[in-house]
């Protein structure tokens, strides 16, 4: 035990917090440099610096470059870790707006029309017959008289980040300018990029260009002859739908954040964020079709946990059950935004620690202000510069955060019990002017997790792309990647992928126990029976097997890890 206390006496400026830095303003050297300072006597580890409202200096000019150089200065002398934020705002991935000026980097999107005549312009047109909608080509006529139409649509805000040309100029305009100038500093006192919140368009039916080539690459077919499934509820359109959004998901992990990690690789610095809306498993579709995927791709994987009473039930042990298969050893929370300048610091130990308890380990404060004139005052608070009431006694809260954070990185959870994560069953309704369908899985999907709370039992999420990835049987346990489980938790669900389907039959004939709290009806979005699958344990038993013996209302937070010499 004394060891212990020893180590966390010493623990390294890696684990301590590191705040958004909200650069604000007219940015002046001095008044930066004594904020460094000021961070460093209140306990932070470094800092990430963010380009936000208010903002004056030009993002990116030379007095930009100039003002990180002699901050990066200032860290190295400090032994502080320096982070830059690879945007000016968010979502990240248009260069401060230079990107938004060229149309081909515009986000699609779809929207669909009734119209009475045939439209040469839309990207498909179908007529309704008895055997469902077929795609009309140019001079045939609709039966009924009626054309459903389909058109591509760009958002003005916001870039393609599925498409790899547009994400290749977010890195030349962006990553690569850094390096071209501070490239002896890259994994040294600057650390890394942390990217925020990339998304495809969220506020309609979304699309890419690069989905219809990969559509046409993968499976041999023009996207455009079925793209209508999209829009209409029917069990005909559920395969088209599961394939549309694992493609979508499949683009957005792979042709930004593995286009940003390998470029950091390559260049000896680490990539850190977070995706948007984690918490549901609905909301995911609002941006990416699923967080978890894109954990592979960051050396930091992150979170974002908003407001006072912002859950993290899912989405600190999505990213924390993701860390520990992949070996991650440390995982970002952004977090405290939002929660009002009224927050106390009881309340924010409790919002951090209820991400803690389920893997998260690095402490990003939103937000500590350059200044806070103008929006600065109304920027989401609470504000951790001087400006904030218990000065004092901040570096006492981060130092806990530091030790806690160093104890968690340094130990694994002692867990026997995966739960699959049914996301692919809101692929199959997903509406998103519609989403009672696709909230009614993350209602059952709460149930489930309140169960498991209640018995004491400890367990990870398992992904169905991770595990296509790092899954296999090994005797009478589910292995992924680093992790290995003795129990399997089938949640109520609708549809899972062909591959878990073969995974869970290979588990269950090789003696493994799973509960099944529901019983998918189809496979890939096509009708299917899973004979196979049935209960052959119990919450009870599960339980029993654990590492602690605990029964709780369903509400309290709590877990059981093992160190080197050490476990708690």
């Amino acid at each position: 035990m004394k060891d212990i206390f020893k180590k966390l006496g010493a623990v390294g400026s890696e684990y301590a917090p590191i705040p958004f830095w909200s650069w604000n303003n007219r940015l002046e050297k001095d008044k930066l440099l004594a904020q460094i300072r000021d961070m460093k006597a209140a306990g932070m580890g470094g800092f990430i610096i963010h380009a936000r409202t208010g903002l004056t200096t030009e993002y990116l000019s030379e007095e930009w470059f100039a003002l990180v150089e002699a901050c990066l200065d200032e860290a190295k002398a400090l032994g502080m870790n320096a982070w830059i934020y690879d945007e000016n705002g968010w979502p990240s991935g248009f260069v401060g707006g230079r990107l938004l000026e060229e149309e081909e980097n515009l986000a699609p999107y779809l929207v669909k029309e009734e119209r009475t005549e045939f439209d040469e312009t839309a990207f498909a047109v179908f007529e309704k017959t008895g055997a469902g909608l077929r795609r009309l080509q140019k001079g045939e006529v609709s039966g009924d008289g009626i054309y459903h139409t389909v058109y591509v649509r760009r958002s003005p805000a916001n870039t393609d980040i599925l498409e790899p040309k547009v994400v290749d100029k977010f890195l030349a305009l962006t990553h690569e300018e850094y390096y071209r100038r501070f490239s002896e500093r890259f994994g040294k006192e600057l650390v890394g990029f942390f990217t925020d919140e990339p998304q495809y368009f969220r506020w309609a039916t979304p699309f890419s260009y690069a989905v219809a080539e990969l559509w046409k690459k993968e499976y041999g077919e023009d996207i455009a002859d079925r793209i209508i499934d999209l829009f209409y509820d029917d069990e005909s359109t559920y395969p088209f739908r599961v394939r549309y959004y694992t493609a979508m998901n499949t683009l957005y992990t792979e042709n930004y954040y593995k286009r940003l990690y390998d470029w950091c690789s390559a260049h000896g610095c680490k990539l850190t964020g977070h995706s948007v809306e984690e918490s549901r498993l609905f909301m995911q579709m609002w941006g990416c079709a699923g967080c978890t995927p894109s954990y592979e791709y960051e050396h930091i994987p992150g979170i974002d946990n908003l407001a006072r009473n912002g859950s993290a039930k899912l989405s600190a042990r999505q990213v924390g059950s993701a860390a520990g298969q992949l070996g991650k050893k440390q995982v970002l929370t952004e977090t405290f935004g939002c929660s009002g300048y009224d927050v106390s610091p009881r309340e924010l130990k409790a919002i951090a620690e209820k991400q803690y308890v389920h893997g998260v380990n690095l402490l990003c404060h939103h937000l500590y202000a350059y200044s806070l004139a103008g929006q600065g005052k109304t920027d989401h608070p609470p504000c951790f510069s001087p400006h904030m009431t218990w000065r004092k006694q901040f570096p006492e809260f981060n130092t806990y955060f530091t030790r806690l954070g160093w104890l968690l990185a340094n130990s694994e959870t002692c867990v026997n019990c995966a739960v699959i994560n049914p996301l692919s069953s809101v692929y199959l309704k997903y509406n998103r002017f519609d989403e009672a369908a696709a909230a009614r899985v993350d209602e059952a999907f709460d149930k489930l997790q309140e169960t498991l709370n209640r018995y004491g039992i400890l367990y990870d999420l398992v992904d169905e792309r991770l595990l296509r990835g790092y899954g296999c049987v090994q005797e009478k346990s589910l292995k992924v990647g680093k992790r290995a489980y003795d129990f399997v938790v089938v949640p109520e669900c609708e549809n899972l992928s062909a591959f878990t389907k073969e995974v869970l039959e290979a588990f269950v004939e090789n003696g493994g126990k799973i509960m099944a709290a529901g019983v998918p009806l189809y496979t890939d979005g096509k009708a299917d029976e899973w004979e196979f699958l049935h209960s052959d344990t119990t919450f009870e038993e599960i339980a029993s097997k654990g590492k602690i013996r605990l029964e709780t209302d369903g509400r309290a937070e709590y877990t059981y890890r093992k160190g080197d010499g050490f476990e708690f």
